[in-house]
């Protein structure tokens, strides 16, 4: 109970929102295991085949790619990752390793050379015997799950899994990142799709960028109209900006996109995301915006700059129930139509249009986290903020979601206990609760 909790408090406010669902609005989940059910093999497949995070550390002890992503047996490698986990104390993927084994198998000893054993044999015959996709999801309580999809995809899974009426709701994410590079860029066949993904339940874009395309470029085109195809249809457009890709051009030929050679940029972004946003603000085709920053030298400025472009087409304050607060129905501050008491606000979950985003891929550990509630708490509305994401490849990242629910709990109550924030039990849970799961719930009209 008391892990990253760091005062009674902070486990008190924990204890309101342990058991809230978790809506996952930004993932790289394989939408035909979800509708497969599918069943590991082991737990090198569950835990270490897709996940980068886990290679990086290994390379960084000094694991040969042999044992991360070459030809070595499933055991060696997991073995492998077990023998370097000690030397990684205080790393998030040390922390979310044992979150992992501790949620899912009801392992409490640590991971390391001497347990590797043990630990394999036991979960995989979990695995073999009862942990699937479909029980890993409903062990988490996911409402929703958004994939991130190629624009040309033809969604047949994603079709299946609605049509069997899934108890997590799935939705394509419109991804045109790769279209977007090419010499000529068809933005008719990419509005085509647009309209497709709409009509197969798409909300949402998502753009990784290491940087807003230069304006009058056809990239900043292609992008603009994007978003005005977005906010015609309202949905919400991701921007995912920093990353620089592929730095070790000899190790990542190799291993193919995605194995731990992408780092954080260094180009400027501030100045190029507000010309954006104040070039689609002047023609009233601003969409909803998350963005997400990986340089934490300009996250205070990127967090400063999107207050300029709060006002357009945002959503009323509503109640946590999603019911909108209109004037007729609030009286004197205090009274929602005889249903609920109004006290200093506390009840209200409140929406922003453009949010400033969970700490992302490099910085979601328990430092950047603190950071990016800070910010948020400084230069916005801390309770308006849409909370944590997996943005992960792995069904067992869901421990993400804990981990960041423990964090933003002690972050409230050390706040309150300075005299930072009101040391107000109720508003520090209700807070707590918009944050982890009404806000989003709001945000994406669930």
């Amino acid at each position: 109970m008391s892990h990253l909790l760091t005062s009674k408090l902070a486990e008190t406010l924990y204890t309101s929102i342990e058991g809230l669902p978790i809506v996952d609005y930004h993932t790289h989940l394989p939408a035909d295991e979800i509708l497969n059910d599918h069943q590991f093999e082991n737990i090198w497949e569950l835990w270490l085949k897709h996940d980068h995070y886990k290679w990086r550390l290994m390379r960084g002890c000094g694991v040969e790619e042999k044992f991360i992503t070459g030809d070595a047996s499933p055991y060696e490698k997991f073995h492998a990752f077990a023998s370097i986990l000690p030397l990684a104390i205080g790393n998030p993927v040390h922390q979310w390793a044992h979150m992992e084994l501790e949620k899912i198998f009801n392992i409490t000893i640590p991971l390391n050379a001497e347990t590797a054993e043990g630990i394999w044999n036991q979960t995989n015959r979990e695995l073999s015997d009862s942990t699937t996709v479909n029980k890993l999801l409903q062990l988490f309580k996911v409402k929703l799950i958004a994939t991130t999809d190629d624009p040309f995809d033809d969604l047949s899974s994603h079709k299946a899994i609605a049509a069997k009426n899934h108890p997590t709701q799935v939705l394509p994410t419109f991804r045109p990142d790769k279209h977007l590079l090419e010499d000529k860029i068809d933005l008719s066949s990419l509005k085509q799709q647009h309209d497709y993904f709409h009509a197969n339940g798409c909300q949402m874009s998502d753009h990784g960028l290491g940087q807003i395309p230069a304006p009058e470029t056809p990239q900043y085109e292609a992008l603009k109209a994007i978003a005005q195809w977005n906010h015609d249809k309202g949905w919400i457009m991701q921007l995912h900006l920093g990353p620089q890709r592929k730095v070790n051009t000899r190790l990542s030929g190799q291993t193919g996109p995605d194995a731990g050679f992408d780092t954080i940029g260094s180009k400027p972004q501030t100045e190029r995301l507000i010309h954006f946003l104040n070039d689609l603000d002047e023609s009233d085709q601003l969409p909803k915006i998350i963005l997400y920053n990986l340089n934490p030298n300009e996250s205070p400025a990127l967090c400063a700059a999107l207050q300029n472009f709060q006002q357009a087409d945002s959503r009323p304050l509503a109640l946590p129930n999603g019911r909108p607060l209109t004037p007729d129905k609030l009286q004197s501050g205090r009274e929602l139509a005889g249903q609920a008491k109004l006290q200093s606000g506390r009840e209200l979950a409140g929406q922003a249009k453009l949010q400033y985003g969970p700490a992302w891929w490099h910085l979601d550990h328990v430092r950047g986290i603190r950071e990016q509630l800070d910010i948020l708490t400084s230069m916005s509305a801390l309770g308006t903020h849409i909370g944590m994401l997996t943005d992960s490849r792995s069904f067992t990242s869901y421990v993400r979601h804990d981990y960041y629910r423990r964090i933003l709990c002690s972050f409230l109550a050390e706040k309150a206990q300075t005299g930072e924030m009101p040391n107000d039990q109720h508003l520090l849970s209700q807070t707590a609760q918009n944050i982890a799961y009404h806000n989003i719930k709001n945000y994406l009209n669930l």
